[in-house]
């Protein structure tokens, strides 16, 4: 009950009746809200018979209304969250660990999760106690691995006249098992990365940190057509006759993060530092990178 929907209605002088114009859900002031919660576990309210738009559109807007209201309410909180990620470094600091931050701006969009469950199709990852975008240190470390193997195996594809397939291959799997290769690419050595990343019997020595917006975070509405709906429930062939369906998600556009990398080891953090700044220019993190999302700007 603390969820309701809202109409507009206006006077129709050709039909001598009163139409519904548009409507919109809105939230009770009076109690807190985790935006988490509300965008991964709230379920809409169904539409009448005489409703034909789809709910999923006014229930990202409610989201996002939401979660403009807690930006100017909340900045004080925001502003803890960030002094307590400082004192919890300062802390790493002080048992001897050695820290590098990076800062980087998503000017376009960025999205991360898209595929997760979720009662709307699409989802997006925000922080379940803080209810805010973030990248998980997993998904940083995730294309930081990535895009090494990306520039190893382009290296081995060259010197061994190999295909870049097959490259990929084995420079993912002399990581995943910790055999050291003879390669030797932009003052990098091979073995440094399997030092850095790990591997299934010995860990990693270089630690990536969950990155969080700087300043301003800005959530927008995005689409993606599916062309062919009937193809894609295996239902027809692909037809160009086929009504192509919209499907609403949410991103997260124009917005700083702040990435942390530590570790005991500078030579390590460093080259750690060098690969995620490339990997967040060449590659982007996150979903639908092919298209652009995701990119950053250093």
């Amino acid at each position: 009950m603390e969820i309701f929907k809202k109409s507009k209605w206006e006077f129709n002088k050709r039909n001598n009746r009163e139409e519904k114009k548009d409507w919109w859900y809105e939230c009770k002031n009076d109690f807190e809200k985790n935006i988490n919660l509300l965008f991964s576990k709230f379920i809409p309210e169904g539409l009448g018979e005489d409703e034909d738009k789809e709910n999923k559109d006014k229930y990202l807007q409610l989201v996002i209304k939401e979660f403009e209201n807690l930006k100017i309410k909340w900045q004080n909180f925001f502003d803890s969250v960030k002094k307590r990620n400082e004192r919890f470094l300062e802390d790493l600091r002080n048992c001897g660990f050695n820290v590098k931050p990076l800062t980087a701006r998503c000017p376009w969009r960025l999205v991360i999760g898209l595929g997760a469950s979720h009662p709307q199709e699409t989802s997006m990852t925000l922080h379940h106690i803080y209810g805010i975008p973030y990248i998980p240190g997993s998904a940083v470390k995730g294309i930081t691995r990535h895009w090494a193997v990306l520039k190893f195996a382009e290296e081995k594809a060259k010197l061994e006249g190999k295909s870049f397939e097959d490259s990929i291959k084995e420079i993912a799997k002399a990581l995943d098992d910790g055999n050291d290769l003879p390669l030797f690419l932009d003052n990098i050595e091979f073995k440094k990365v399997i030092e850095i990343f790990g591997t299934q019997k010995q860990v990693g020595k270089v630690i990536f940190m969950d990155a969080y917006p700087l300043d301003d975070i800005n959530l927008k509405i995005d689409i993606m057509n599916v062309h062919y709906p009937d193809y894609y429930s295996g239902e027809k062939p692909p037809a160009d006759w086929q009504n192509p369906k919209p499907v609403k998600f949410l991103t997260v556009e124009n917005t700083t993060f702040q990435f942390y990398l530590i570790s005991r080891e500078n030579v390590l953090l460093n080259i750690a530092e060098k690969l995620l700044k490339e990997a967040l220019k060449g590659h982007g993190i996150g979903a639908k990178t092919s298209l652009g999302y995701g990119l950053f700007s250093l």
